[in-house]
């Protein structure tokens, strides 16, 4: 698997609208040799259930942040995880989106699970929806130099998105 380990302590940053699951906890977490899970995410970051459900999701020994997007790219350019592996999770694309935005530099988004959009969207890949909105923030990040791609398992083949988004 490649790794895009940045100065930052970012390991890699990836869309999920369930979070932290079975399959990010015990696929993407150890395989990235994580020390810190940060969720990104404005509702969940206000939301004491959610918050105690996803801490009970990740594996024993690895942190967890779950942050609103503004304060999670404060926490990073500040240097705050520096010595860390941290492995980014927003549950929409929008919240990555606000950490490009803010300024947070990273080389990949992985696409793995975007699925309750409805109506006019494009398939990226089987658990990959995304509505034009979307689609217009993932271009923007791709033209920047930030590689998109879809891969819901560790060990299912990469899908770079470039093409399919134009």
């Amino acid at each position: 698997m490649n790794e895009y380990l940045q100065s930052s302590g970012l390991v890699d940053v990836r869309v999920d609208d369930r979070m932290v699951h079975g399959i990010v906890a015990t696929m993407w977490i150890p395989e990235n040799h994580c020390t810190r899970v940060m969720v990104v995410n404005e509702d969940a970051s206000n939301n004491q259930v959610i918050r105690s459900t996803l801490k009970m999701s990740v594996p024993a020994g690895v942190s967890l942040s779950v942050l609103a997007p503004e304060k999670a790219a404060a926490n990073i350019k500040n240097g705050n995880y520096t010595d860390q592996r941290v492995f980014i999770v927003g549950r929409e694309i929008q919240d990555v989106y606000a950490l490009y935005k803010a300024g947070v530099q990273f080389a990949r988004i992985n696409l793995g699970n975007v699925t309750q959009n409805t109506g006019e969207t494009l398939i990226l890949d089987k658990t990959v929806r995304v509505n034009n909105e979307e689609k217009a923030m993932l271009r923007e990040m791709r033209d920047a130099g930030i590689q998109i791609t879809c891969q819901f398992r560790t060990d299912d083949p990469v899908k770079v998105c470039r093409d399919i988004l134009d």
